[in-house]
């Protein structure tokens, strides 16, 4: 019996052709015998209007490809607008898929197998000039995949009872989200944070996956993240304007998980730590972007001053707590105590 998964793929982009070579890749998906696909692609305001590389498409008999248009709100948003959407369809499996990137012919297939043991599934990517093997460089991530009390089930895939990925989903966040497939009707409700709009929304909504599924991971890298317009990775640098709104983006993240309990139980120490890591980053972000002459994205600072006031008084510790422990930014995976004073503080 066929199922219907549903790709969601959040559509902003400067050039033509990015968006139809990510739906080609839909498209010759090794398993569209067993699936009816319904793509639903949201423009998000696109500069790039997506008529164009949507058209070879409108009449594929293999997918089913419905637009959907909306106010420049960032990739979260854009992706709860098509969750919302599709609500009201019959939908049995959600795949996420960036517009600037591709799946290989057979992540489909392998989804699909891979979720016969659990109902959040993810595999291992590349990204372009940045990481030939994402996985290589998660320490935490390949001793779990290694570890003989796991289940290997399938064709190598590794499966988590739910809970057991929740540390290293917040330490070191292996998915991506073009490699990310899930079983909606479980899990229907859950949105991505839309203040997130720069960085950090996929990062909690993996965490709330694996909190509440079984987690099916496949080690082989399925799919190939290219080169588009990216919030996070074509900003990254602090040496870019919008690097400012990332800061900001990731402080409201953690301040966010520190003020969710069932995420703070899951790894308290991370948490804390990076909480005041983040916000001094944003701190000085801030103050580093005024005297370069950027002008800061006012929305992500109002977020935070109004969201969790508390920052307002911490700005000074932050601060000085992030010149402290700067070098850290370099290690996505380390992991640092608090003393008794910054727990407070």
């Amino acid at each position: 019996m066929k199922v219907t998964v549903a790709v969601v793929i959040p559509f902003y982009q400067r050039e033509a052709g990015i968006l139809a070579r990510a739906l080609e890749s839909v498209r010759t998906q090794t398993v569209a015998d067993r699936i009816y696909l319904h793509v639903v692609v949201v423009d998000d305001s696109s500069p790039m209007p997506p008529a164009q590389d949507l058209a070879p498409y409108e009449d594929v008999p293999e997918m089913r490809v419905t637009l959907l248009q909306k106010p420049n709100g960032g990739p979260g948003e854009a992706r709860n607008m098509a969750l919302d959407y599709l609500e009201d369809h019959d939908i049995d499996y959600i795949a996420f898929l960036d517009s600037d990137d591709v799946w290989h012919p057979d992540h489909l297939e392998r989804a699909l197998d891979g979720l016969a043991h659990g109902d959040f599934f993810f595999c291992n990517h590349v990204r372009g000039s940045h990481y030939a093997d994402y996985f290589l460089g998660l320490p935490e991530t390949r001793r779990l995949l290694a570890a003989e009390e796991e289940i290997t089930c399938g064709d190598g895939f590794r499966a988590f009872r739910k809970g057991t990925l929740s540390g290293v989903m917040i330490r070191e966040c292996p998915p991506q989200t073009s490699t990310v497939v899930y079983r909606f009707k479980r899990n229907i409700g859950l949105r991505f944070n839309g203040a997130l709009r720069s960085a950090g929304e996929d990062h909690v909504f993996w965490i709330e996956l694996s909190l509440f599924n079984d987690t099916v991971v496949d080690p082989r890298i399925n799919v190939s993240c290219l080169e588009g317009v990216n919030l996070y990775w074509s900003n990254v640098s602090w040496s870019s304007p919008k690097s400012v709104a990332i800061q900001g983006c990731l402080a409201l993240q953690f301040n966010y998980m520190k003020n969710t309990p069932v995420i703070m139980l899951a790894d308290p120490q991370t948490i804390l730590f990076r909480h005041r890591l983040y916000e001094g980053a944003y701190t000085y972000a801030l103050i580093r972007g005024l005297v370069k002459g950027f002008l800061p994205e006012f929305k992500v600072f109002a977020r935070l001053a109004l969201a969790y006031p508390g920052y307002m008084l911490r700005v000074l510790g932050s601060f000085r707590f992030f010149i402290q422990n700067r070098r850290i930014m370099t290690n996505e995976t380390a992991v640092k105590t608090l003393t008794p004073e910054d727990v407070v503080a």
